[in-house]
């Protein structure tokens, strides 16, 4: 048994033969051996017309072994050889012919045709899958002088580049002037920190094209050859898509933001107003109920012009957090059948005094036992600002119409028309822009420009749409446009405790007096507090102005027998300060309400699921404090709605 020249040879996947100058097989590995049928051992030290054909052997003698003895070299020479049984196997010879120990020696390889044929289909399905990818599949060389060359790229760079493979190859340049000018010194920095870290190649880079600004991203592997170049291996693709995706996600974050800082800041405004309107609008109450048999005249009318002024900046802060909930769509509608019959004659209802000052007469016409799809209280919200800009920028002893018309498509339409001046085109164009007045403001109409804004996000809100009609000279008409519901349906009425059903005289009398401690750490509004409830009968007020002090208040008894807690103190908050109540071991469930300035929905909210029987917002209506607390002591430890104060 010969021994094998390259062992290593054994593990190589194509036939190989080693043959010497005198045509005697030296070697043969474990392929070449079982393609032939034949053992290793039995080919080693035969001659080579033991391997090959008669014919081929005649060609190796004559034509191969000469043309390898001048060139060194010959391939893909077509060549049979001599397989199992007779067998003639045809394949192609690449073969060498180098000096060993001074002696020539032929390295010879042979691959059947049948092979070449497989390997040649997987190498174009590769191909085609390369050019068919999404991203462009490239390498890339940078020699040791830092000249770089694309020695492959795919004909996706046609697509993500505007420009041929040919180019690419040819000037590597081609494709970097496509990148964009601010991004392309961070690419190559890149690229220059790779070849000198081997780590990969990554980075986002904008791209100038025809069809404009893109985004590209490059992921490539490097590794070092033996005379000092880089080569990379690796794709770009197109992120244009997801850069969209991405920015568009910021800026919705960015609007959320922003709109969170901007109800922080509302809901922080309303309640640093609120907190000095309750002491204004209260003591002007007081003024008006008590004292208003020793004021002058004179005076009655100053205390009208602050209690006027004061609820008109009520409304202002009311009108401008009611924008911000629509806004950020924390506006809450509860959608159900509301007859429309019903919510005219309640608005025109309240509507009339205001009608009636300016000698305005309301009509009413159309179809009658409409229903709609919408919110009652805010449907009724929605016609009774329509009619009081109606009644407010109409004539005086104008008419206003207001009309129901079912539609054909399953949709009413409810319109109030006035006799009023008309809008031109530029007015109906700036009318639903917040604060602006188109001009009323210059006149002694009162209003901020946030009611039709109101109306219109309101009408959204229950699926409809708000429009106008006008021209200058015929009045204006608005028309709300719902989804219609069955006649039958109506307004689901809230069922509650109607805490004034009995006179206040009454009770009184029927009960011993109530014990009401109100803590409180604004000196005037505890003062307003202190004021109010000298006047009512059956009612006795504590007053503490933190939080520690009420609760030695009540761990000395007695309890009282209703709480009312400002929500902000200055060593606690009212909700920390209700769960540190109900720990105490006099506790037995009695009613307690928070009163803030707080006036966003949440805020009540947040208060009402802590365990809070009700909400007081400030500034708070002083008429009718001593209804609540009656309707809270009916009630006693059951949870009660908000009951506005």
């Amino acid at each position: 048994m010969v021994a094998p020249l390259y062992p290593s040879f054994d593990h190589l996947p194509l036939a190989v033969a080693v043959v010497d100058d005198d045509g005697i097989v030296q070697d043969v590995n474990a392929c070449l051996a079982e393609l032939l049928g034949r053992g290793a051992d039995a080919l080693r030290g035969q001659a080579i017309g033991q391997v090959l054909t008669r014919a081929a052997a005649l060609l190796y003698h004559s034509y191969i072994f000469p043309l390898l003895k001048v060139a060194g070299q010959v391939q893909e020479v077509s060549i049979q050889l001599q397989g199992p049984h007779g067998q003639r196997i045809d394949a192609l010879l690449n073969a060498r012919r180098d000096l060993l120990d001074g002696q020539g020696v032929v390295h010879a390889v042979f691959m059947r045709l049948q092979e070449r044929g497989r390997l040649e289909y997987q190498l174009l399905t590769a191909k085609r899958a390369a050019d068919e990818a999404p991203g462009l599949l490239f390498q890339l060389r940078r020699d040791a002088q830092g000249q770089e060359t694309f020695t492959y790229v795919t004909d996706a760079v046609r697509r993500l580049f505007e420009v041929a493979p040919s180019q690419v190859l040819a000037q590597a340049d081609v494709l970097w002037r496509v990148v964009h000018p601010d991004d392309a010194a961070t690419l190559m920095q890149a690229l220059a920190a790779s070849a000198q870290t081997q780590q990969p190649w990554r980075c986002e880079y904008r791209v100038r094209l025809a069809q404009g600004e893109a985004w590209r991203e490059v992921h490539a592997t490097p590794h070092r050859e033996p005379d000092g170049a880089v080569v990379w291996n690796g794709y770009m693709a197109d992120i244009t898509d997801r850069h969209r995706m991405e920015a568009s996600v910021q800026d919705k974050l960015a609007a959320e933001r922003a709109n969170q800082a901007k109800s922080a800041f509302l809901s922080r405004m309303s309640h640093e107003l609120r907190t000095p309107l309750n002491g204004i609008l209260g003591f002007t109450q007081l003024l008006q109920m008590q004292d208003a048999g020793n004021l002058r005249v004179d005076q009655r009318s100053k205390l009208g012009y602050i209690d006027t002024a004061g609820h008109s900046l009520l409304r202002l802060i009311n009108e401008v957090l009611e924008i911000s909930r629509i806004e950020s769509g924390h506006m809450q509608v509860h959608i159900q059948g509301v007859r429309l019959d019903d919510v005219v004659r309640d608005c025109v209802m309240l509507i009339e005094p205001l009608a009636g000052q300016r000698g305005a007469r309301i009509v009413c016409g159309g179809d009658q036992g409409l229903a709609v799809r919408a919110d009652a209280h805010r449907l009724g919200q929605v016609l009774l600002n329509l009619l009081s800009n109606a009644v407010k920028y109409g004539p005086e002893r104008g008419q206003i119409t207001i009309m129901v018309r079912g539609l054909a498509d399953e949709r009413v339409e409810l319109s109030v028309q006035d006799q009023g001046a008309g809008l031109n085109e530029a007015q109906q164009a700036q009318l639903f822009q917040p604060f602006n007045r188109l001009g009323a403001e210059q006149s002694q109409i009162e209003g901020v420009g946030l009611g039709l804004v109101i109306t219109r996000g309101l009408v959204d809100l229950m699926g409809g749409q708000l429009t106008v009609r006008s021209q200058v000279g015929q009045g204006t008409c608005f028309v709300v446009n719902l989804a219609a519901m069955s006649s039958q349906a109506g307004r689901e009425q809230d069922q509650g405790v109607d805490a004034s059903a009995t006179p206040a005289s009454d009770r009184v009398m029927a009960q011993p007096v109530k014990q009401v401690l109100y803590v409180e750490d604004n000196a005037i509004n505890a003062l307003l507090m202190s004021s109010v409830f000298e006047s009512l009968a059956g009612f006795a007020l504590q007053l503490a102005d933190r939080g520690d002090k009420v609760l030695a208040a009540v761990a000395e008894g007695p309890w009282p027998d209703v709480l009312l807690l400002d929500m902000h103190l200055p060593d606690t908050d009212g909700i920390s300060l209700l769960h540190a109540l109900r720990e105490q071991p006099g506790w037995c469930g009695q009613p307690v309400v928070a009163v803030s300035a707080d006036a966003m929905p949440e805020d009540v909210r947040r208060a009402l699921e802590a365990g809070f029987d009700d909400y007081w917002t400030k500034p708070l209506d002083i008429t009718r404090i001593e209804t609540a607390l009656h309707g809270l002591l009916a009630v006693a430890a059951r949870s009660g709605g908000t009951m506005s104060v």
